[in-house]
């Protein structure tokens, strides 16, 4: 092409930049494949599936690609000595192209951690995520306080449901601050009778929860509630629902007569100088 001043030349000739084909991935550098992987083509990865700077790292920008076919993640997953690696394992199973036969006998090998991200990847297939979440509630009983918590945090739908029969309050705020959390995840943890106490003071006092109307509803009837959060959100009830835990007989006895005092128009005063029912 002749030079024109201003102008350059739009597209390299073929001899200054090679297409990324199969030999080429078997004979990059390393530096080089890592540069490529992302977004080459399937046959740059297979050619780099047999190049000897083939590493731990280039092997997951393979795993991770979307040029990677099934046959290319089935070979990977054939050969032990490359899935010997978590990252490895964790990527081979994440590919929403990889033979499920094939990732479920990896799925049992990861961490409590890496299963509970693979339970709510979109892109995983569903049946690998529901049988990730099955593997991770069999080791539920075995995580510290800390590790439920961190669970709770982010765990799956199932793990909600399982996670909301826990003793521990700590565990429980975590499941209230999951963004997979439900009202009605809430309210099956409001039906226990043994829920702490701590947990029902910082759902009434500090967690958006309490602004939900079935929630609060709940809080209010809980006999393990605090008194002054349950006093405290009944001045925020309409007369209905305070005309009906005034004639409910479950609910405890001051919750009760604090109601009776509202609707009679009475002052009720303050928390510290109301009597203490039994």
């Amino acid at each position: 092409m002749p030079y024109i001043e201003g102008v350059h030349s739009p597209i390299a000739s073929p001899q200054d930049a090679p297409p990324l084909a199969r030999e080429r991935g078997r004979s990059d550098e390393r530096s080089q494949l890592r540069l490529h992987l992302a977004d080459a083509s399937s046959a740059y990865l297979e050619g780099a599936l047999e190049n000897a700077g083939l590493g731990v790292e280039e092997l997951v920008l393979v795993l991770r690609s979307q040029a990677a076919t099934a046959a290319i993640l089935a070979r990977v997953g054939r050969n032990r000595s490359w899935m010997r690696p978590r990252e490895i394992k964790l990527a081979l199973v994440g590919n929403p192209k990889v033979p499920h036969v094939l990732a479920r006998r990896f799925l049992p090998h990861l961490y409590w951690r890496d299963l509970a991200e693979l339970a709510v990847n979109l892109r995983v297939a569903p049946v690998l995520r529901r049988e990730a979440e099955r593997l991770l509630k069999t080791r539920v009983p075995e995580l510290s306080v800390g590790e439920r918590v961190a669970l709770a945090r982010r765990g799956s739908r199932g793990l909600i449901e399982l996670l909301g029969g826990e003793p521990d309050a700590l565990v429980l705020r975590a499941l209230a601050g999951n963004a997979r959390a439900t009202e009605a995840d809430i309210a099956r943890v409001l039906a226990r009778s043994d829920v702490p106490a701590d947990f029902l003071r910082w759902l009434a006092d500090q967690s958006s929860w309490s602004q939900r109307r079935t929630v609060r509803l709940a809080l209010i009837r809980h006999p393990r509630t605090p008194p002054s959060s349950a006093l405290r959100m009944i001045q925020t009830l309409s007369c209905g629902d305070q005309e009906d835990l005034r004639r409910d007989a479950t609910v405890p006895r001051l919750v009760r007569v604090a109601a009776e005092r509202r609707l009679a128009g009475g002052d009720t005063g303050t928390v510290a100088s109301r009597p203490q029912f039994g």
